[in-house]
């Protein structure tokens, strides 16, 4: 029998839902939700779970991690429970309990931690930054004071900390969404697996339920593709994605600081294109609060946003740099800046919402398995 915990009720609320306990089990939330099917009934079933203390069964639960946060149930609320909020923070919740040394709880629950971890760990990159370009102005007054060696362990050593975490954090999620079910029959496993490896990559590659919930919104559905929330999350995703396999393939074949139209530095710029288009229109939603899952954000949220968007202009201004050959001081500066918060992005992966972007894949495979 599942462990109720009272206490859990106050917890979520401290990852940004205040208002689920409003919540009079009418059901309406989940009969406008276009996602619910026969085996996942959300997110009625969320907000029991939540109100009972129902921690076991809340980190088990695959239906988080299919919500994508049209906002439908939160605007038809009759008790304004706001149970789309509700889902954002349990999604919160649940990656800081699948991650184990605390980082994410600071992030989550307290604006000033959050502020202070990343403040940490920039000074951590930045020295660490200044070891694979010793040849940098800033970087010889740097080891004027302190060790290369030193400042280059510990850059080693915060890389291999997140490695460690999102794997701990994948293995402990998969333990509980696959606790729950009745464990599959051996026969036909090979088909299963393909099929449902197949909708998660086209997932992905697409966006289709992402995509399918924008159609059946009131507010979206006779907007045009490109400014509707399903075509923005995919430019960000496959924004920072095309940026880190361009700065992967830069960092294992040549300088990246030579030649502009190296095939990795197209990549690269193309991806930017898409992640700074993405993070501008996800910025400007927020600010405008233009519907109810932009009304609600939290401190993590903007500065995950603000540092994609940062990221993505920072490494336009170098681009222009490289093609005009200017080396000088201020864009030594900027490289420093632009290094600093991709690798924090990295660094953070697993202790920040972006986090979802392995929880969601691997809660679609076991819906789908």
């Amino acid at each position: 029998m599942p462990l109720i915990q009272p206490e859990l009720t106050e917890d979520i609320k401290k990852y940004g839902s205040f208002d689920f306990t409003a919540c009079y089990n009418c059901g309406t939330c989940t009969a406008v939700c276009n996602l619910t099917e026969k085996n996942a009934n959300f997110p009625r079933k969320m907000i029991r779970y939540s109100m009972l203390g129902l921690k076991s069964e809340i980190l088990s639960s695959k239906e988080l991690w299919l919500c994508y946060s049209c906002g439908d149930c939160s605007t038809t609320c009759p008790r304004e429970a706001e149970p789309g909020d509700l889902m954002a923070a349990l999604r919160r919740y649940a990656i800081a309990n699948y991650e184990k040394t605390g980082i994410t709880k600071l992030i989550f629950k307290n604006n000033f931690n959050s502020l202070l971890v990343t403040l940490l760990l920039s000074v951590i990159l930045g020295f660490f930054l200044f070891t694979i370009k010793p040849e940098m102005e800033v970087s010889r007054w740097i080891f004027q004071y302190m060790p290369y060696e030193i400042i280059h362990s510990l850059g080693i050593i915060a890389f291999a900390f997140m490695g460690i975490s999102a794997l701990v954090g994948v293995i402990l999620m998969w333990r509980n969404i696959s606790g729950k079910e009745t464990p599959p029959s051996n026969k036909n496993i090979l088909k299963r697996f393909t099929e449902a490896f197949q909708k998660v990559l086209g997932e992905v590659a697409t966006m289709k339920i992402y995509k399918e919930c924008d159609a059946d919104s009131s507010f979206w559905n006779n907007k045009p593709s490109y400014i509707k929330p399903w075509f923005i999350h995919w430019t960000i995703m496959w924004g920072f994605i095309g940026l880190l396999l361009a700065t992967s393939l830069d960092f294992m074949f040549k300088d990246p600081s030579t030649d502009i139209w190296w095939p990795s530095r197209i990549l690269g710029t193309i991806a930017g294109l898409l992640m700074v288009y993405g993070s501008s229109m996800a910025i400007y939603y927020r600010i405008k609060k233009i519907t109810k899952p932009y009304a609600n954000s939290r401190l993590a949220d903007w500065m995950f946003l603000g540092f994609l968007w940062l990221a993505g202009i920072t490494g336009f201004w170098l681009e222009i740099s490289v093609f005009l050959g200017a080396n000088t001081l201020t864009n030594q500066v900027v490289f420093i800046i632009h290094t600093i918060i991709s690798m924090q992005l990295v660094i953070l992966f697993a202790f920040s919402k972006f986090a979802h972007a392995f929880y969601r894949p691997l809660a679609l495979f076991a819906h789908n398995f």
